[in-house]
């Protein structure tokens, strides 16, 4: 891989500040990837911190975030909880045996994962590396180059 110039992504969901992502070329398929810091979200202007925080909020784990999301960064966090609601079952099977079998909600999924996995970034490493997900979609960018 060859460093390959970066753009820039929204840092906060209000998108004023931004950040740089860099990018890489593979010289020998002629491929571009980007490296997403651990603490980032595939697609989303969200920290992977405030993601928990919110999430273990819904699912009355945990104090959840502080300081209160406001409006715009509220809206995120709903939609990506939405999101996680349609994805129990396909993260009860990537996860497999370190779920109790009898998860039905998306609460008691996450209950579950915050216990047995840890922290959101420790779920979304194990995703990737393991399981080519993540927590909200099953994206092209976790999969290898064909």
């Amino acid at each position: 891989m060859h460093r390959h110039g970066h753009y820039k992504r929204y840092k906060k969901p209000k998108g004023v500040e931004k950040f740089p992502m860099q990018r890489y070329l593979c010289l020998l398929c002629g491929h571009t990837v980007s490296v997403l810091p651990a603490y980032r979200l595939p697609y989303r202007p969200l920290e992977v911190e405030r993601l928990q925080g919110g999430f273990d909020a819904q699912a009355g784990f945990g104090t959840g975030l502080d300081p209160p999301p406001e409006a715009i960064e509220a809206g995120c966090l709903q939609r990506a909880w939405n999101r996680f609601l349609t994805r129990v079952n396909i993260l009860t099977d990537a996860f497999g045996q370190t779920l109790p079998s009898e998860l039905h909600t998306a609460r008691q999924l996450w209950k579950e994962l915050r216990r047995g996995v840890g922290s959101a970034e420790d779920m979304l490493r194990f995703l990737a590396r393991h399981c080519k997900r993540s927590l909200l979609g099953d994206y092209a960018c976790l999969r290898p180059a064909p």
